[in-house]
């Protein structure tokens, strides 16, 4: 597995961050720094993803590329938080107080929100309760960028595969969403950045469609490819499509 390494002034990995106003916990363990947001007795850990620079899309050799996964280098300017799992049913009931899944459980990712329904019932009521938080879904090259974690690999594991121990995908038992930290995470301490559920991403594709990355249960392995994009219209609301929430730091 290749890591990349920083370019010539570029900002450092490392830099620690400042405990944000609206964390109920701050702390850093292996994978780096985490703040805690709680809304009523729920938690969504987030963690803290560095400004850096890192090449966005696949090459030509790339099994199952499509193409519109153009290789070009791309600068994370501003560093960013990032949940580190998938919005859960929970955390979406505390913050809307509805319960839209078809697929029940307090910790499987929420699925059936369209974009719209995020942005509108989700993210808008979640930033007026906490004032200052400013949560917004990942653009692309944020979620690419995170997904990666300084690898540039088919997934962040590597090239080869999907194993069942690895990601959840059409290939894999149960037919239906898994809890949202059912696997490993990757260097950076993101769960499930591949397979499970589609993420809603921020950028707009043709017409009324919106970007969705990281595959899902009911998708092949190749779509749960790091460099894989898909649209979907932004009013779609699917068992198989879900998001996680991104904060900037201000």
């Amino acid at each position: 597995m290749t890591v990349h390494g920083q370019e010539p002034g570029c900002p450092s990995l490392h830099i620690s961050p400042h405990c944000p106003g609206w964390a109920s916990t701050f702390d850093q363990d292996a994978w780096g720094h985490w703040a805690e947001l709680t809304i009523g007795s729920v938690s969504q850990r987030l963690r803290y993803i560095a400004a850096g620079v890192f090449d966005m899309g696949s090459p030509a050799s790339e099994p199952g590329r499509r193409q519109d996964e153009v290789l070009r280098t791309v600068g994370i300017e501003q560093p960013f938080w990032l949940a580190d799992t998938a919005c859960s049913q929970a955390f979406w009931q505390v913050v809307t107080g509805q319960q839209p899944s078809r697929f029940r459980g307090d910790d499987l990712p929420v699925e059936q929100v369209s974009w719209d329904a995020v942005n509108v019932r989700f993210l808008s009521e979640l930033n007026r309760r906490v004032p200052g938080l400013n949560a917004m879904l990942p653009t692309e090259a944020q979620w690419e960028y995170a997904c990666r974690a300084g690898t540039d690999t088919v997934y962040h594991w590597g090239d080869g595969p999907v194993a069942p121990e690895l990601a959840h995908h059409a290939t894999r038992q149960p037919r239906q969403t898994v809890p949202v930290r059912s696997f490993e995470p990757n260097t950076w301490g993101l769960y499930q950045m591949h397979g499970n559920v589609m993420e809603w991403c921020a950028q707009s594709g043709r017409s009324e469609d919106r970007v969705v990355r990281g595959g899902s249960w009911s998708g092949h392995a190749r779509t749960l490819r790091s460099a894989c994009r898909l649209e979907r219209n932004r009013s779609s609301a699917r068992n198989d499509l879900g998001f996680r929430l991104a904060v900037p730091v201000l």
